[in-house]
């Protein structure tokens, strides 16, 4: 039997927040900072105040959008060969996104991000059997434009991966140049398959910025699905109590998810969240909290009331560190979301509230992700697995059960989690291997990995990525 789906709404407590939230979108509305898409919400019969830039959606409008919204799609890796479906309540795991500084793995010391850096990530998560997609880790800072940062880390991954490709921006010409060196990486059919998904933001408190809208506009012309992916700060730019953040969140995801059903109806979407709570006694934004971690579980019992596919973020730490607080917020992070059953899950790799990178963090956030997965997934009990006549063969106090068929079948079948870094055996043995904790044995692994793609892209896409870059730096 598969582990309970958590949760921690009831369903009245579920359509309490979807009324709140439609109270809130229909009396006080959305700003909108881009004229094209006032006219455009306009001429949909929404009740918009042009001089202020306001946005109201009736409880029809919600509704009926809402309801438009494929529930799930199949995503293709670079090759056009099917990977898996977003939307079947299936938990994928995927590493990224978007941070800054990299973990040096020789020195340890933390430095800005490199080309060669997301390289290596990519070839490291095309051999992870845990990881799905690739989130695009960092913005590398040795490129030669920094407004094509995002640009140089998406070929990086293309170039060094087959997997899926997941990555974000607010620019409107940032995220077409993205979409642009996809198609040029992607061997299927780009108009009717999904091998990227984009992720656009809105503003805290409930507004957009115009080049997000922009992006909007410009992604319907194409078969790339957008996660709507709100960032509240509790205490901030939202209420400090979780139902507060929860609702903001879900106000703030819905008033895209309507503009993209009116924009282009059954465009694929996904429901994303990635809020974050505060240290008042700092002033700190946090992303592996205790509270964030129940408000995942919230969300993904939201989205599935939408019956929209979602996705959030793990597994999160705000430690700077690989250590003990790195490892218990990560854990909990990452298991809960894939406990609630969200569909794509990013941030293997991660830390430092999502600002660092490191290739080790990116082994170990695996090996947290295959332990979680495996809870989830429960045990198998019938007649094989119980295997009473072999118990009976055996006996009391007979033979081993070591060299037994059973056993040897069920050795490599997935019901136990082969782990690369967890420390097992005597002290002795591990006193003879050096001693080593679970960061050094990483730093360990990272060197068996490839220094060249083992699936390389075609020359003639290569060619096309560099013309769109140096076009985009032009």
């Amino acid at each position: 039997m598969k582990l309970e789906t958590f949760k921690v709404l009831s369903e009245s407590e579920v359509k309490e927040i979807h009324k709140a939230t439609v109270d809130i979108l229909e009396n006080c509305g959305v700003k909108v900072l881009s004229k094209k898409m006032l006219e455009f919400l306009k001429g949909k019969g929404l009740d918009v105040d042009e001089d202020k830039q306001i946005v109201r959606f009736s409880q029809n409008v919600i509704e009926d959008s809402m309801s438009l919204i494929p529930e799930k799609f199949d995503v293709f890796d670079r090759n056009g060969e099917f990977v898996f479906t977003l939307g079947d309540r299936k938990p994928k795991v995927a590493a990224g996104h978007n941070a800054v500084f990299w973990v040096d793995s020789e020195t340890g010391l933390t430095r800005p991000s490199t080309v060669a850096d997301v390289e290596q990530f990519a070839r490291i998560c095309q051999q992870l059997d845990v990881i799905d997609m690739i989130g695009i880790p960092v913005m590398p800072q040795d490129v030669p434009d920094p407004n094509a940062t995002l640009l140089y880390g998406v070929k990086a991954c293309v170039e060094n991966s087959v997997k899926p490709i997941y990555f974000s921006t607010d620019s409107c010409k940032v995220n077409r140049a993205c979409i642009d060196i996809l198609e040029a990486a992607f061997a299927g059919d780009f108009k009717h398959q999904v091998y990227g998904i984009t992720q656009l933001s809105p503003t805290s408190p409930l507004y957009w910025e115009k080049g997000v809208l922009d992006a909007f506009m410009d992604t319907m012309q194409t078969n790339v699905p957008i996660a709507i992916l709100p960032e509240p700060i509790a205490g901030v730019s939202c209420p400090y109590t979780l139902a507060g953040l929860l609702t903001m969140n879900n106000a703030e995801c819905l008033s895209g998810l309507v503009m993209i059903q009116l924009l282009k109806p059954r465009h694929k979407i996904m429901y994303a969240n990635s809020w974050t709570t505060s240290d008042m006694r700092n002033g700190s934004a946090l992303v592996g909290s205790t509270e964030t971690t129940i408000c995942r579980i919230a969300a993904a019992q939201l989205a599935q009331f939408y019956k929209a596919p979602s996705h959030t973020t793990a597994p999160n730490s705000d430690n700077h560190a690989h250590d003990e607080q790195n490892s218990w917020e990560k854990t909990f992070s990452q298991f809960c979301a894939l406990g609630a059953g969200h569909d794509l899950i990013v941030n293997c790799g991660m830390f430092a509230t999502g600002l660092t990178c490191s290739h080790e963090q990116l082994l170990m956030d695996a090996e947290i992700s295959a332990m979680a997965k495996r809870i989830v997934a429960g045990l198998r009990v019938d007649k094989e697995t119980i295997a009473v006549d072999l118990i009976k063969k055996i006996g009391p106090q007979g033979d081993s059960y070591l060299t037994t068929d059973h056993t040897i079948n069920w050795l490599r079948s997935g019901e136990y989690v082969r782990t690369q870094l967890a420390v097992t055996g005597s002290k002795a043995a591990w006193d003879k291997q050096g001693s080593k904790d679970t960061y050094e044995l990483a730093r360990d692994l990272v060197k068996n990995y490839p220094e060249k793609p083992e699936k390389k892209l075609s020359d003639k896409s290569k060619k096309v990525i560099e013309e769109i870059i140096g076009e985009f730096s032009k």
